[in-house]
């Protein structure tokens, strides 16, 4: 919510003009110091212009990717209405790229076409190389009628340089945002009533080189005295820093009471009147805060209400240098009550980062234990599992539940299968020591996790998923049943028992609660599929398929491997029934959706029906390199169930083929030299193709020289010629 305006606040008019430049920059970045205004200047354009402002505060907290893209997507929907929706339902699916979510909101926007500003408060707290990079990706395709305008201490790890290139960015920085001579007479003389000649203003400008915060202490200090032109001498002779010497000077004059206020409550970052009332076992904070906002005493309201509220960054840090020097109390005690506060309002990440800024890990856990199904069904699953990683191993095994469930958030993040193992053997333990508080519903998400993430045995992962079934259907809520069944129909289909696996996949779409389940329901839909199509019911696969892929839609599962199973089976039928263009698009897609950073079955699974549908397709070349990689992922796996069968029928597929000449690929190009090639067959000049591709020009004649080497071609039109052969102009290509 857009902050509210601060009483006395100084318009800068030639600051404002910049900003709106000549409308075409799609970032403006506000980049200063503490102190220097950064809010107030983003706050004060905002209300002067008439375009809906989606207005978020950052934290530390937003590293995680899937918080800061709610927080944004909420702020919009609440500006435009309809726009932030898809985004939300994508980031609530746990596990779904937010990359993905991040498209769907730059896509509401552009078919909003009406104007509005995103505006990030306190970049620099972002401190996560995905967050980054989420906020350059869509600052690199936002739509015309969208800027974005940021605050920040520091430049963001975004490709500034590349912004400025292509005239997309705006830039306020320390040198533009000190106060002039003039502004500083107009806060001082002007809005303060300080009788001050030009003479004292311009000794406090060069004092305090033109630092708002500076000059802005320095009228509270200055207006309570009775000769202010005196303390302008003093002030501009003193030897002390500006800020500790206004900052002393503001505190030493406040009652005594009301400066303890202000030292304690400086730990809570944001805080209401409650909140303060509980931390500090008072019950006057409203009024006290009211009167702190009135007397302008570096304090500004976060919302419309005045409900919560921060002090000034540097007015913050002094005063929690002020509470570790006068040991008052013990900030970690500040911290504890406030995480109990939160905690009572169900609010878990707020209780969170202060059980933590606490040290009390034990609370972190307790909460982590209450809210980790909450968490996980917000799509927090990032979040959850940053926290479980921070915990000492003891603390795991005290409350076995966070092992179990950091398992399945490991799995579902790609995590490296190391870190899975490690997070498995926390979980085992746990099932041995505390035997008594380990549940079915732990043992059923372990066992889960380890036929769908661990890959590589196919017979152990049969045992897994009956284990997994076991589990779940004694656990009295039957949550996991429907994803248990699933994995084990996922285990014998690969083991090769394609009967069986059919009557689990049955079983687990039959269950009353499965459209609850959206990831086992639709992985289920899909096993239904691909058994169907390997056992020549084709119009059975395309209807089962059809329903996962639409189910998946609804529901924010289409971009998640559970449903990579129901394209592989569509793209098994659809072969059968001759549609060869559309079965290998479907192929394609449930391959991209396979792809892992170790060898899995299923990945190598997903290569032997695209390399069969292009062997179909007499797309010989690309068929035998998918076969060859599927070959080279098999030879890694401890026992690959039924794949290398699998692999020698397509390889007689494959050798079936009229063994006409065809041109072939020296090497596969690769995901960005294929972009490029795709241009290369439309009338754009290689600048033109970098401005579409978001590349520079040499970026593009480097792509193009490789894809001429790979294609053993000399030309442009030559190029073309033998891509359209090769099927690679095709947009629904994989580069296998």
């Amino acid at each position: 919510m857009l902050p509210r305006a601060q009483p006395g606040s100084v318009r800068r008019p030639r600051l404002l003009r910049s900003i709106d430049g000549d409308g075409s920059a799609a970032l403006t970045l506000v980049d200063a110091p503490v102190g220097y205004g950064k809010t107030m200047l983003l706050r004060s354009w905002c209300a002067e212009h008439a375009r809906p402002v989606a207005w978020i505060t950052l934290d530390e907290a937003d590293a995680d990717p899937v918080r800061l893209w709610t927080y944004v997507a909420t702020s919009v929907e609440r500006v435009a209405e309809g726009v932030g929706g898809p985004a939300l339902r994508r980031l609530a699916v746990p596990g779904a790229p937010v990359e993905l979510a991040v498209d769907a909101l730059l896509n509401g926007l552009h078919s909003h076409a009406l104007p509005l500003a995103i505006v990030l408060d306190d970049l620099h707290l972002l401190g996560s190389e995905p967050s980054y990079r989420l906020v350059e990706h869509a600052v690199e395709r936002l739509p015309q009628n969208v800027r974005m305008l940021a605050a920040t201490r520091s430049d963001p790890p975004i490709r500034l340089a590349r912004l400025r290139a292509r005239n997309a960015l705006v830039e306020l920085r320390a040198r533009e945002l000190a106060f002039t001579v003039e502004e500083a007479r107009e806060l001082l003389v002007g809005r303060e009533g300080i009788e001050l000649d030009d003479e004292h203003v311009q000794r406090l400008v060069a004092r305090t080189e033109g630092w708002p915060a500076g000059l802005y202490l320095a009228a509270l200090w200055l207006r309570e005295l009775a000769d202010p032109r005196e303390g302008v001498r003093m002030f501009a002779g003193g030897h002390r820093p500006v800020a500790d010497y206004l900052a002393g000077e503001v505190l030493e004059s406040l009652p005594a009471d009301t400066k303890d206020f202000l030292i304690r409550t400086s730990v809570l970052g944001r805080f209401t009147p409650e909140l303060c009332n509980a931390v500090l076992d008072r019950r006057d904070s409203t009024a006290l805060l009211a009167e702190l906002k009135r007397t302008n005493v570096f304090i500004v309201a976060l919302d419309g209400r005045a409900e919560w509220y921060r002090y000034h960054h540097l007015f913050a840090d002094l005063l929690r240098l002020e509470l570790a020097q006068t040991r008052l109390v013990e900030p970690a005690e500040l911290h504890r009550r406030a995480a109990e506060w939160y905690r009572g309002r169900g609010l878990a990440e707020d209780a969170i980062e202060h059980a933590a800024a606490a040290g009390d890990d034990r609370l972190v856990a307790e909460v982590l234990v209450e809210h980790q199904v909450a968490l996980f069904q917000s799509g927090r699953v990032w979040l959850f599992l940053s926290w479980i990683r921070r915990l000492p191993p003891e603390l795991l095994i005290e409350h076995p539940s966070l092992p179990a469930f950091g398992v399945l958030a490991a799995g579902q993040l790609g995590r490296p299968a190391v870190e899975l193992q490690q997070l498995l053997s926390v979980a085992e333990r746990a099932r041995r020591e505390r035997p008594a508080a380990w549940a079915p519903l732990y043992e059923a998400v372990i066992e889960v996790t380890r036929v769908v993430f661990v890959q590589g045995e196919v017979g152990a992962a049969v045992e897994h998923g009956r284990r997994a079934l076991k589990a779940a259907l004694s656990d009295a809520s039957s949550t996991f049943a429907v994803a248990a069944l699933a994995s084990l129909s996922n285990a014998l289909f690969f083991a090769g028992d394609l009967a069986q696996a059919r009557t689990v996949a049955l079983e687990a779409v039959e269950r009353p609660e499965a459209r609850e389940r959206p990831g086992g329901y639709v992985a289920a839909l899909g096993l239904l599929a691909a058994i169907d199509a390997e056992d020549g019911r084709p119009a059975g696969a395309q209807a089962w398929a059809r329903q996962a892929i639409a189910y998946a839609e609804e529901t924010g599962q289409a971009d998640l491997w559970p449903v990579a199973l129901a394209h592989l089976g569509l793209a098994s039928a659809l072969a059968t029934t001759g549609q060869l263009p559309e079965a290998e698009r479907e192929a394609a897609r449930g391959e991209q959706l396979r792809r892992t950073s170790q060898p899995t079955a299923a990945h190598a699974h997903a290569l032997l029906v695209l390399s069969a549908v292009r062997a179909d397709r007499s797309k010989l070349t690309r068929a035998a390199a998918d076969l060859e990689r599927a070959r080279a992922m098999l030879n890694e796996l401890p026992d690959p169930g039924r794949l290398p069968a699998l692999a020698v029928k397509v390889e007689r597929t494959l050798n079936a083929q009229p063994a006409t000449p065809s041109p072939s690929l020296i090497e596969e190009p690769s995901q960005g030299e294929l972009a490029v090639l795709r241009c290369l067959a439309s009338d754009l000049s290689q600048r033109e193709i970098g401005a579409q591709l978001y590349l520079s020009l040499n970026t593009v004649k480097t792509h193009t020289r490789e894809l001429y080497r790979k294609l053993g071609v000399h030309s442009r039109s030559e190029a073309v010629a033998r891509a359209a052969t090769l099927g690679l102009l095709d947009t629904s290509d994989s580069p296998g």
